[in-house]
């Protein structure tokens, strides 16, 4: 028979089943920061990628401008510009464009601020677009 009382049975049962000591705890302590800094980290790539995709858009839109028939440098940045505030509103921010010739060419460079999810993060892209220029025969 048992000579221990009931309250002694509690008390040894409540000591030996603690579980982990609260490892299981610190484990997703630990780790919660990491998993939120790869899932905001993707995301950001993410966003950079698109925002990479619409700054070579905006780009070449400077382009085709600038260069069908009859070839005009100076459509390229306004054309450029009123893609980036029609389509690229809220991905790319403060737009920076810059038109250059060499010869027949022309390029377009856009430079902007993609969004950022993740705090200090400054993502700056910058893509570009070149283009013959288009002569009347």
């Amino acid at each position: 028979m048992n000579s221990r009382s009931p309250a002694t049975d509690v008390r040894t049962w409540w000591a030996e089943d603690r579980g982990d000591g609260g490892g299981a705890a610190l484990t997703w302590v630990l780790l919660f920061p990491v998993v939120l800094l790869l899932l905001f980290g993707g995301i950001q790539i993410a966003i950079t990628s698109y925002a990479k995709n619409l700054a070579l858009a905006t780009a070449q839109a400077g382009v085709r401008a600038a260069t069908s028939a009859p070839g005009d440098v100076s459509r390229a940045a306004p054309a450029a510009q009123t893609f980036a505030a029609s389509k690229a509103d809220g991905t790319l921010d403060n737009p920076g464009i810059n038109v250059s010739v060499d010869g027949n060419t022309v390029t377009v460079t856009v430079t902007a601020q993609a969004r950022s999810v993740v705090p200090g993060m400054d993502m700056t892209v910058s893509q570009s677009a070149s283009g013959p220029m288009e002569r009347q025969p």
